[in-house]
């Protein structure tokens, strides 16, 4: 789908997130319909060009990645929830495999977690040691707790893997809810990224360069 230039990606993501946020407050929409709208918001193009910015930005521009609408197994998905302690938002999450000369150097997995009243939209990228390398918040949409997206509290994510404490993340004043959310966030990833690895036939994947 292209955009023409009265209508930008970027602007046409936030006519329908400032949509959503109305929409949700009011209770005149479900979490489904919100997480197929977002779904379309990717596909238009503001969210996934930023993603796909910052992994070039962390793993060089030479990289190739393969970018996927990753469905989770059930118990999957409902071992992580319990070791985390928090709900996936949805039944899916989007991937991409990190490539260079054919080989896999990284992963990147994007996800949304509950702010107070709408969605954090984050990523979460890895080396292939499965370790947190870097992690950006792509889309906040609150008018508090926006601190959780500075890199100087990202940083105590870097280095961390599945079986690493996520209990030693320092809190924020005034964004309590949003760093407990985010910080169970990206453990849920980084316990999912295992079975991630292995290929999955139900996966949507598409290969860019």
């Amino acid at each position: 789908m292209k955009i023409t230039p009265k209508f930008k990606s970027t602007q046409v993501l936030a006519i329908v997130s400032n949509l959503l946020s109305q929409l949700f407050i009011r209770k005149m929409i479900t979490r489904t319909s919100i997480s197929i709208l977002f779904l379309l918001s990717i596909l238009i193009g503001g969210i996934r060009e930023e993603a796909e910015f910052m992994i070039r930005h962390e793993f060089g521009d030479e990289v190739n990645f393969v970018f996927s609408r990753y469905i989770i197994p059930k118990d999957i998905k409902q071992e992580v929830e319990n070791k985390a302690k928090q709900r996936f938002y949805s039944d899916f999450i989007y991937t991409w495999s990190v490539t260079r000369d054919n080989q896999i150097i990284g992963y990147t997995l994007l996800d949304n977690v509950k702010g107070k009243s709408m969605p954090i939209t984050f990523i979460a990228m890895y080396n292939n040691h499965g370790e947190v390398v870097n992690a950006a918040v792509i889309k906040y949409r609150e008018a508090i707790g926006g601190e959780v997206g500075r890199e100087s509290w990202l940083k105590q994510f870097f280095g961390k893997n599945a079986t690493s404490p996520y209990d030693d993340i320092d809190g924020i004043s005034g964004a309590t809810i949003s760093v407990d959310s985010m910080t169970k966030g990206i453990q849920k990833l980084t316990l999912l990224l295992a079975v991630i690895r292995d290929d999955n036939p139900s996966n949507e994947k598409h290969e860019t360069k």
